[in-house]
Formats: structure tokens, sequence, C-alpha cells
């Protein structure tokens, strides 16, 4: 964002036909009409190069007889693509509009597609739009498109739907009040200026209320907008919509990520409450409790508050239930019955791969998410399941899914499937990933220290009709946000032969040997990467600030910081700030555990190139043929606590208050 700041201060200093002009030359996009900037790679086309076309019919772009076009152009007809609709994925109208969209972009090439996009800037619902672009940007082999927004955190673009609406409040009335207020009234409204950056002091829901002694004291996880925007990439790489056979014919092991992911996601939140146990003595398990998001749509309706009483029984309840039946019945039977009769055995190479897919298509298919969002999303409240909802609940958006505790509980609903079959089967044998060649010595851990630092978010581009030619100040919003202090971990590692390696680390609660595979779900993957040894000692380095190819780094949009780095944010990686759980002032005890095993020959499957391309980058690259999360993928036995190739290590993190609040409240368990 120092580029945003070097900009402004150009604004008054360089004519506008020079100004423009150095815009378009490098890493920024200028829109002619509205002087909007917005970030994209310096190799494409700035986004808004057709714009000035004002009379061009989709028709004058596309050949009539295109069945895409006709499909899309139902939906136009209809009035199903019109701006000023709150867009959510889960009303069938939009989502078909946007599907219908997404196989058009996805049929022609790169030059219509930036004339298709140009006509439907200025005719079809923004939001719609992006989502067709995002989609068509993944499922295809149209580079220029993946950029334009893998780079950048939907926050930026979208910030009311991860702040506070009382934020984007008192940014509009800011910019009504041309950036002027008095000191008084700035101290009382939490907002202050600093050159010409307006920063607004922003908490999380509930923060004005009683505490309830349940989940606020995780919401500035469940609520962090990096784990948000990240959530957000991962269901573009698994819509609900898609099939099953068409995402295999993509990624044969699409449903083993899509089991994998959500097992992480609940790994890693199951650790944050870690700290809870012994500060606070209580457990947030059975906590059922109304949930307010605090999030406004662009039309100014508030997200609904979400009743904890649920409704009467009802057919859409019922068919929920003899689903579940169903697929219980197949765990106890092990063995799946398909639509054509055909009998498969869940034996222990296939269950993860069957059970996902099963999931998907029953629990998480069309019919099924969109009446589990609409029952769990607004809980006892009337909810309008077969019409247009103009203030759908956070259920009904992947990037405020993670908000609402109750999500949480499903994801745990939808794992327990997997635990349930995994009962069945008896524990793996880890002896026979011992590796002899390699003799894991030591293990340099310094000193773990969480802390919650200030991130400041632009809120320009989120916030319609402004203009930065016009705009002499920037405001943003200013959050508490867990991070840590970064570290390195230093692993001495003897090998007997010069070899390739896969090393694997994973952090997970305090525990003792065997009872350590017991929890063996809750056990966080921090990294997997390949290793090259040499023949004597080796110095093995992992660091939790150099991992770019792993985890999401998004200090390049923090204005609080202001550092010149280079962009190393990632949409579909997990944010590096959330890596390491909170800690305690007196120390938190967690399980450190690394294992290292020879590299295997990984044998890549021939795929479609026009869907293959853009897709398969995306994914973590592997390194041998061991299932996603080994050696926690399920529970093991026959550890040996002296193996030469693996190890648990006691680990300590720390957690450094800060009991004053530079510059306004926020609060309390955010020190």
């Amino acid at each position: 964002m120092f580029l945003w700041l070097a900009l402004l201060t150009l604004v008054n200093t360089v004519p506008v036909d020079e100004f423009k002009k150095f815009i378009n030359e490098g890493d920024l996009g200028f829109d002619d009409e509205k002087y909007l900037l917005q970030i994209v790679p310096g190799n494409i086309n700035p986004p808004h190069k057709y714009d000035k076309i004002d009379d061009i019919q989709l028709s004058d772009i596309v050949e009539q007889n295109n069945e895409h076009y006709q499909s899309f152009m139902t939906y136009v007809e209809k009035g199903f693509t019109s701006k000023g609709l709150t867009f959510t994925i889960y009303d069938d109208n939009l989502r078909n509009a946007a599907i219908a969209l997404f196989r058009l972009l996805q049929s022609v090439e790169i030059g219509e597609l930036q004339r298709i996009s140009a006509w439907a800037r200025k005719n079809v619902n923004k939001d719609l739009l992006t989502y067709a672009l995002k989609i068509t940007a993944i499922y295809s082999n149209k580079n220029k498109l993946i950029n334009a927004f893998e780079y950048e955190p939907p926050y930026i673009m979208k910030p009311n739907y991860f702040i506070n609406g009382e934020t984007i409040r008192k940014a509009m009335q800011i910019i009504i009040d041309d950036g002027k207020f008095n000191d008084q009234e700035g101290e009382v409204n939490q907002f202050y200026k600093t050159g010409d950056v307006i920063a607004i002091n922003t908490n999380y829901s509930g923060w004005n209320l009683a505490s309830n002694g349940c989940h606020e004291e995780l919401n500035y996880f469940r609520e962090d907008i990096g784990i948000n925007s990240y959530y957000s990439g991962i269901q573009l790489l698994h819509p609900f919509w898609m099939s099953n056979s068409e995402l295999e014919e993509i990624n044969p092991k699409h449903a083993e990520y899509y089991y994998f992911v959500h097992k992480q996601l609940m790994a890693r939140y199951n650790l944050e409450k870690e700290y809870l146990k012994i500060e606070k003595n209580k457990s947030t398990e059975k906590c059922f409790t109304d949930y307010n998001p605090y999030l406004n749509y662009d039309n100014g309706l508030p997200f609904p508050i979400r009743s904890s009483t649920l409704k009467d029984w009802n057919e859409e309840q019922a068919r929920i239930k003899s689903i579940d039946i169903a697929i219980r019945e197949c765990i106890s039977r092990r063995v799946i019955f398909m639509d054509n009769g055909t009998k498969i055995s869940l034996t222990e190479d296939n269950y993860i791969d069957l059970l996902a897919k099963i999931l998907r298509a029953n629990l998480d298919g069309v019919k099924s998410a969109k009446f589990i969002r609409s029952f769990f999303g607004y809980g006892g409240n009337t909810y309008p399941l077969d019409s247009y909802n103009p203030a759908p609940s956070v259920l009904h958006h992947p990037e405020t899914s993670l908000r609402d505790p109750v999500y949480w509980y499903l994801l745990q609903n939808l794992l327990n499937y997997f635990n349930e079959f995994e009962r069945t089967l008896e524990p793996y044998d880890i002896s026979k990933y011992e590796y002899d060649d390699v003799k894991i010595i030591d293990a340099r851990i310094p000193k773990i220290t969480t802390y919650f630092s200030y991130y400041q978010l632009m809120l320009n581009k989120g916030i319609k009709k402004i203009d930065p030619m016009k705009l002499p100040y920037t405001i943003t919003a200013r959050l508490k946000r867990l991070n840590h202090v970064h570290f390195d971990i230093n692993f001495t590692v003897e090998s007997k032969t010069e070899s390739s390696v896969v090393v694997r680390l994973f952090l997970g609660p305090q525990c003792f040997d065997e009872n350590c595979w017991v929890l063996f779900s809750n056990f966080f993957e921090l990294d997997c990467f390949s290793y090259q040894l040499q023949n004597g000692i080796n110095n093995i380095i992992w660091s939790t600030h150099e991992r770019f190819s792993k985890f999401s780094y998004e200090s390049y949009y923090n204005m609080e910081e202001q550092s010149n780095e280079i962009n190393r944010y990632n949409l579909f990686k997990f944010p590096a700030s959330l890596v390491i759980p909170k800690g305690l002032e007196v120390g938190l005890n967690l399980s450190l555990f690394v294992i290292i095993t020879p590299k295997e020959e990984v044998f890549n499957i021939d795929m479609p190139n026009d869907l293959y391309i853009n897709y398969r980058k995306l994914l973590p690259e592997e390194f041998d043929r061991k299932p996603l999360g080994f050696p926690f993928h399920r529970e093991g036995a026959n550890f040996k606590p002296f193996a030469n190739n693996y190890r648990f290590f006691n680990i300590t993190v720390f957690h450094k208050k800060s009991t004053t609040n530079a510059k306004g409240y926020f609060s309390n368990h955010l020190n």
C-alpha cells in the first residue's frame, strides 16, 4: 500500500494526462471514466479497456447461436443479473446466472472475454460478474485472469463483508464531512488523522455488549479477515454446485483435498481454544447463543442475527436426517450402493475419497446446502428458502461463514462421518515408516511469542463512488489481529547418504507418547517440504516468515507498517499470521512433531489442458504418495519414542500482553 500513498502525493503535482500514462505503464490499471485505481499485473491490459463503447450489445460480441450465450441471456432477460441485487451463490437464480456467465467466458478466447467483461461491467450485477470471472480464471487456461485476484485480498474490494458495519458507516460520514472532524468527536468515535491517513479503530462483533461467557473470546480468530479470505479461496477451488465428476477430471484428488482442508481448519480452531482451557478453565463446546455478525450489506441492510433456537420439524429437516441415516448405514456396513446398483466397499484405502464425494453430493449439494445454510444461518428466525432475500445470513457467503460459531459445529459434524468410519479400522502401523538412514539428533526451538498487532486496511476501494483524484486522504480500518514474533527452528539431522527427503511439521496439544496418536485429529500441519540432505550432519532451518510457497503474507496491504516489501499475499494459502495459536503469559504447553521420510516419485495424471493449467498451480506441491496430513491422517500405533526419523518435542507459546492501547479502545481480550 506504500504505492497508494506515493500516488496520493503525485496527484497534486502531476498533470492528469501524465498521471494516466504513469499508471497504465506500470502495475496499476486505470479507469478513464471513474478514475478508480486497482492493482493488476503489469502485463494485463487495463480491465476497463473497452468501457468507452457505450452502445455495444452482447450479441455484437458473441455469436447468438452459442449455447452458453443463449443460456445466459435467459437470466438477463428475467432480471436475475440486475445491478443492486445482493448476490449469493446459494440463491438458485443468481447462482445459475453466474454459472451461465462462467460457461460463456470459459468458452471464448481472451479477447472476446475482455469485451464481454467490459459489457458486463455496465449491464450485470457487479458481485455476480466478479464471481464468474474468478471461477473462469481458475477453470480455464486464461493465465492473465488468475493474477488479477489471486494477489489482492477480497477485504480490500469488499470490506463490509469483513469488518464491523459501524466502521463502514463512520468512513462514509467522514467522506460526507470532507474528512473534517474535531478532536473530541474523533476521540469519542475512535478515529484519528495522521498526515493524510484517517484511521478508524475497529473491534469485532459484540464488543459493546456484556460478555456472555461463550464464544466472544475467540471472535478475533473466527472473524479474522485473513482466514475468512482464505476460506473464500478454498470454496472457489471446490464449488459446491460443481459435480464430483467434473472436478475429478480436473483433479482426481479433489475430494481428499476438500476433506483435508476442513480437517486442518478444525484442528487449527481447536488449538486456538487451548489457552482458554487453562486461562479461563472453561470449554466452548456446549455454548449455544444468538450470533450478531455486525456486518452490513451494500444496500444498507444488516446481516441477519442468527437465533440460537431452531424452527419446528419440517420436511426439509426430515430429508436431511434421512440422508444422515443413510450415510451412517453405509459406514456401518462399510459398503456404498451407487444409483446404477453397483456396490462399492469402503476400505482403508478409499474411504476418504468416497465419503468426501458422498458428503459433497448429498449434504453440500445444491439443494441440501441451500437448506442447511438457511436453517442454521437464520436459526429460529423465519428464512425465505425459495425466494430472493436482499439480506442473506453469514452462512450464505463463503467469506463470512467462518464468523459464526455454528458453522464450526457443522464442520465438525462433517468430519465426524470420517471419524466414525476410522473407529472401525485398526490403527495403522507407524513403524512401517521408520527410516534409519536419517536420524534427528536435536531441535533448537527459540522462545515463541504471540501478540495482537495493529493492522490497517484501506477502505477507499471498497466504498462506492470514491474518486482518488478528488479525495486527498486515505481512510483505513484499524484492527487488532493475532500475530507472532518471527522465529526459526533448527533441526540437527544426521544422514548416512546424500538423499532427497520430505520433512513434515505438525503442531498439536500437549500430549505424551502413545496418547498423541489418540489426539491425531487435533494436529495442525505447519508445513510439508522437500529437502536435499548431504552425507553427514545437516542443519534444517524452518522459519515462519520465509515459507512463501506455504503461507499467505498480508503485510503488503497493512498501512500500519508501511513496509517496502513485495506483495506476498495469496488468496489460496493459509494466513501466516495465524500459524501459531495464542499463548499464555505464563506459557502454553504444546507439542511439535517432525517426521522425515524419503521423497517418492509422484505420478502425474494427464488432465485436459484447458482445465488443468490454472487450477493445478493453486494446489500445494506433492512430494510423495502418502495421504494428505500423514502421519496424523488417522490413529496410529507402534510408535517408538526414540525412533530415528520422527520425534515429538515439547514447546511453549507465550503471549505478550499490551495493557495500553495507543489511540483508542479495543476489547479487553485483544490485549
